[in-house]
């Protein structure tokens, strides 16, 4: 017996739980019916019109900073490869005069 009645009171919690369920989709239509019926308000209007400004100047920040990265990145990179020219230009010398010198040890 007390078995059935927690099954009917399940049963009970689980259709009420569906019924607000329900009553809460159908608040939530209506209000967007309504918001739609009479279309945006100033404020609202404003508020998105800010979001959207402060987005925008986030993305420009961010594209910004990755700019400067990005320069950044080249500039080190310019100078990486300024040092290798520089030491391949130096082993260049260094191996036209180990040529020299066993051209000068051949002709002894």
């Amino acid at each position: 017996m007390d078995s059935q009645r927690v099954d009917l009171l399940m049963r009970d919690r689980m259709t009420l739980q569906e019924t607000v369920w329900i009553v809460e989709e159908e608040a939530y239509a209506s209000r967007e019916a309504w918001a739609h019926s009479i279309g945006l308000s100033q404020a609202v209007h404003h508020e998105l019109q800010t979001h959207r400004d402060h987005v925008y100047e986030t993305r420009s920040q961010i594209q910004q900073t990755e700019m400067a990265e990005l320069r950044d990145t080249d500039r080190r990179r310019k100078a990486q490869m300024v040092e290798i020219l520089r030491v391949m230009r130096d082993m260049r010398r260094e191996m036209g005069d180990m040529q020299a010198e066993l051209l000068a040890l051949r002709g002894q």
